[in-house]
């Protein structure tokens, strides 16, 4: 489209005002050689053809005065050639940055008519001059409202692309702009919002630093139940214009969108199933199936076992069976944080809650586990105090901040664990019976790891892989003495401490098979002195058992006998009988 074509309306008034002005025919003409406006008259008198060669002519003068039309060289071709029914024209090119865009031409008929527009040339050309400069003008508005607009559909669409939700708003905090995302954080219509103040959707103490002082804001919490639940975080810089402040651009982040996204980056990359969980013997496979069957559920779980028993990795592989799989699993020990410590990293702080809080506050491990599932290790070293919080928490299904006044209603599933007797630590006063009862719904025994034999040398071949990988060697197994001490040793550490022996060996070990003496000593010196004492029970069993033998064949294997035998032997008849029954006799 052409630039006169795409201001046709104002081009057509134009047209009609110097037709009035000067009492004859007027049409204007685009650089593609068609009519863009015409007086009124004009199409009866002349029609629609166009002389593209008498134009092009005139395109190239800038401006042309026509005495005597028919005779000019420039009309040869015209069907008026030589006859021409007009008396007199008067033409001037419509320049747009330097670049002719159209013509205007007006075209006498009478004497009259003829001699008005020759006798007043320089007049008319002025005239037609700020006509034309009118039509430059509009055309320049056109570009800009159409640059507007290309600028706010931009504008628009970089909003609206946007992960976070945005809003902008003017000087006086009306919202000019809100995004897709936005809206649906605030629970709003951005029809219903745009040219509204923004404090009728968020509250104002909020952002007054941003309008009123014009301060940026940064990572503040919000969280508000009426006349919308909201919960997001909302940053902001002002817009500043000749020092003055003439609006600001908000960032908005839902609050449980955000902490996915930190649990996406940080604890969901460590994500076990109960594949991970190693092991062949009967007890691990019945535990595994139980675990299996109550992942599904929303009960608390109390997970019970000895220390590196591995009781988080079946708390991780609970999760990953549950439905809040998609959401955190949130770990903390319960030991491991200061007492003073303890109920601000459970439950989050306010801005000011104590000295050295966190501007803005903080939340707790029960908000950033919301939808998922917190893991509370070794949880019969909580506090009392803070047992009875435990408690209500459980009972409420909401926390409250250290510091704050509202209610912050969860969702979350417990899983607890612990290396102690808990039952124990009841009856001794140092644990709240209550709490037991709530956590211990779902109770699971994790078993220490001399009671699982049969697993020690497939966890060790599993550990063997992983560190060959983590330290770039290939080590082909262990030798047989090897895998003799990894059985005979107790195992106080459980599967922690088998992993820490292997990673041991597989470091020191410079042969292509690790050797009984790449293992720590504390395990060779005590396998092998196991090995000895077992070996020594056993001839001392078999040396037992043939004198027995001997002597019940000599006295008698009948009620008197054996009476005989017991003190012939010097022990009673009762232990007597015992024996018999251990030995196999």
């Amino acid at each position: 489209m052409t630039k006169l074509r795409a201001i046709q309306q104002t081009a057509q008034h134009v047209v009609s005002a110097i037709s009035a002005a000067m009492g004859v025919d007027v049409c204007m003409i685009d650089t593609k050689f068609e009519l863009v406006a015409t007086s009124k008259t004009f199409l009866e008198k002349r029609g629609t053809d166009i002389n593209k060669h008498f134009v092009t002519g005139v395109m190239s003068k800038d401006v042309f005065v026509l005495p005597n039309p028919g005779d000019n060289k420039l009309c040869m071709g015209c069907r008026y050639e030589g006859k021409c029914p007009e008396t007199a024209e008067v033409l001037r090119t419509i320049r747009y940055n330097q670049e002719v865009i159209g013509v205007i031409l007006m075209v006498a008929y009478t004497q009259t008519q003829k001699e008005n527009l020759l006798n007043h040339t320089a007049e008319l050309l002025e005239f037609i001059g700020e006509m034309a400069n009118l039509l430059c003008n509009e055309i320049k508005l056109q570009e800009i409202i159409e640059e507007e607009k290309v600028l706010r559909s931009h504008l628009e669409t970089t909003i609206n692309f946007a992960d976070n939700g945005m809003i902008t708003i003017d000087g006086q905090g009306i919202i000019t702009q809100i995004n897709d995302r936005a809206a649906d954080i605030l629970n709003v219509t951005k029809t219903s919002v745009l040219g509204t103040d923004l404090q009728t959707i968020l509250p104002f103490q909020y952002f007054s630093p941003l309008i009123q002082e014009s301060q940026s804001i940064k990572g503040k919490e919000i969280l508000t139940v009426s006349p919308e639940k909201i919960h997001c975080i909302i940053s902001g810089n002002p817009v500043i214009v000749k020092g003055k402040m003439a609006g600001a651009v908000i960032s908005v982040q839902d609050f449980n969108r955000l902490r996915s996204d930190i649990y996406e980056f940080t604890e969901k990359q460590i994500e076990y199933t109960f594949d991970d969980i190693y092991g062949e013997s009967d007890v691990i496979r019945q535990i595994k199936a139980y675990a299996r069957q109550i992942a599904p559920s929303e009960s608390t779980v109390l997970i019970q076992g000895e220390s590196g028993t591995g009781k988080e990795l079946f708390a991780r592989a609970i999760h990953s069976s549950s439905r809040r799989a998609a959401y955190p699993f949130v770990p903390i020990n319960c030991a491991a944080i200061p007492e003073t410590l303890l109920e601000s990293e459970l439950f989050g702080y306010d801005e000011g809650a104590f000295s050295g809080a966190k501007k803005g506050g903080k939340p707790g491990k029960f908000e950033l586990a919301n939808g998922g599932t917190i893991f509370l290790d070794e949880i019969g070293d909580m506090p009392l105090h803070m047992q009875a919080k435990m408690l209500r928490v459980l009972q409420a299904q909401s926390i409250e901040r250290v510091g704050g006044v509202r209610s912050i209603p969860i969702d979350v599933r417990v899983i607890a664990a612990t290396n102690q007797d808990l039952e124990q630590l009841v009856k001794a006063g140092q644990f709240r019976s209550d709490l037991f009862f709530r956590l211990n719904v779902m109770p699971l025994h994790v078993p220490p790891l001399r009671n699982r034999k049969t697993d020690i040398l497939i966890l060790a071949q599993c550990f063997l892989a992983k560190y060959n990988n983590k330290n770039r060697k290939d080590l082909d197994g262990l030798t047989g003495e090897a895998s003799d001490l990894l059985m005979a040793y107790y195992w106080p550490g459980n599967v922690r401490e088998l992993e820490n022996a292997i990673e041991y060996a597989v470091n020191v070990e410079k042969t292509t098979t690790i050797q009984a003496t790449s293992l720590p000593s504390n395990i060779s010196n005590r396998g092998r002195i196991h090995s000895e004492k077992a070996f020594l029970a056993g001839r001392l069993r078999e040396y037992e058992k043939l004198i027995i033998k001997e002597t019940l064949a000599s006295c008698g294997n009948k009620g008197n006998g054996k009476k005989l035998a017991a003190k012939e032997l010097g022990i009673s008849v009762p232990t007597l009988y015992r024996r018999i029954k251990e030995l196999g006799i």
